[in-house]
């Protein structure tokens, strides 16, 4: 393979991976396409550790709510916020008839 081809084939994959789009924090498609460390701190034992049951909670950029929805805290008592137009959908779809106030963010 030439120069030009190596980039038109970066470019046909570039096109392809532009089309997986992704709802809520589901990225499976990236399986085996990436690596990560393991982080030294667990970022839910924090926020329960300090979450009360009566505390009102604000979840900023929840993608779909799924890692919120974790934390068992009162539906009335959690709001979100997304700005991703499919992510706000779903959390129409999943969290607003839980009682979960969604607002969409620009």
């Amino acid at each position: 393979m030439n120069r030009e081809q190596d980039l038109a084939a970066l470019k046909e994959n570039w096109k392809n991976e532009e089309q997986n789009t992704f709802k809520g924090w589901d990225f499976s498609y990236l399986d085996k396409r990436w690596q990560h460390e393991q982080l030294p701190w667990d970022y839910k034992l924090i926020v329960a550790n300090y979450l009360k049951p009566a505390d009102k909670l604000l979840d900023m950029g929840t993608g779909g709510g799924e890692f919120l929805l974790t934390l068992n805290h009162s539906h009335v008592l959690t709001s979100v916020t997304e700005s991703y137009l499919p992510n706000v959908e779903l959390c129409k779809q999943t969290l607003a008839p839980l009682g979960i106030e969604v607002r969409q963010v620009f």
